[in-house]
């Protein structure tokens, strides 16, 4: 799967990374010449206008898509180099994900929900139950684990999707719009936890839209036509 795990304190380095998406024969290109290094315990806010390419380029993070040139070092890994298969155990080994729709099973309650990623992980069922609800204790609602979706609020939905996020003890959490689906003081809410679970040690990469809320990260990278701009 790439070169060994290495001892650097450097989460993500990314170099020249190209993509384009084609349109018929045409290519469009998305991210041109993408340069972009995070060390561990980092929280980086990516933003940009539509069509800037920093959801694409945050897809490419979370191994969701592949890059056509570059390279791409994840805890010392080439997932430049990795097949499909080692994408999903990446996926579910290093990585937890934040969706601005939240992206909960709507048939099945708050713990049901946290408990996937170790089904899909293959944590022992013996464990998963109690590690589900330690995730939900972190994000205050282990009193809600019998909930449904719809019987939780936006902000409560958003904090069982992080609490899935964080079942599998993730090295990187990625955030794309976390907030987007909430009101101002919800989001709040959630960027404070945000916060407290970044001076935790978490790394965090998050696509955001809002410059207040991107405040919050250690460090904000503009994207425009593909691009990091300063």
């Amino acid at each position: 799967m790439g070169v060994q795990q290495g001892l650097s304190l450097t989460m993500i380095k990314i170099e020249s990374l190209h993509k384009s998406y084609f349109r018929g024969d045409t290519p469009l290109p998305i991210i041109r010449g993408v340069d972009l290094t995070i060390d561990q315990g980092e929280f980086v806010a990516i933003m940009g206008a539509s069509g800037s390419g920093k959801s694409t380029l945050l897809n490419i993070i979370g191994c969701l898509d592949k890059a056509d040139k570059g390279t791409y070092h994840l805890d010392g890994i080439g997932v430049h180099q990795t097949d499909d298969d080692g994408l999903a155990k990446l996926r579910s080994s290093l990585m937890g994900f934040i969706f601005q729709s939240f992206n909960l099973l709507s048939r099945r309650d708050a713990l049901a929900n946290v408990i996937l990623p170790l089904v899909y992980q293959g944590t022992p069922s013996s464990q998963r139950q109690a590690l589900a609800i330690a995730a939900l204790e972190r994000v205050g609602l282990a009193d809600r684990a019998t909930h449904l979706p719809n019987q939780l609020s936006g902000g409560q939905q958003q904090r069982v999707a992080i609490a899935r996020a964080l079942v599998n003890k993730p090295k990187l959490l990625i955030a794309d719009e976390p907030t987007g689906a909430l009101d101002s003081k919800t989001g709040q809410q959630v960027m404070d936890l945000f916060k407290e679970l970044h001076s935790e040690g978490h790394t965090i990469v998050m696509v955001t839209h809002d410059a207040h809320l991107a405040q919050a990260a250690d460090r904000v990278v503009h994207m425009r036509d593909g691009r990091i701009v300063v």
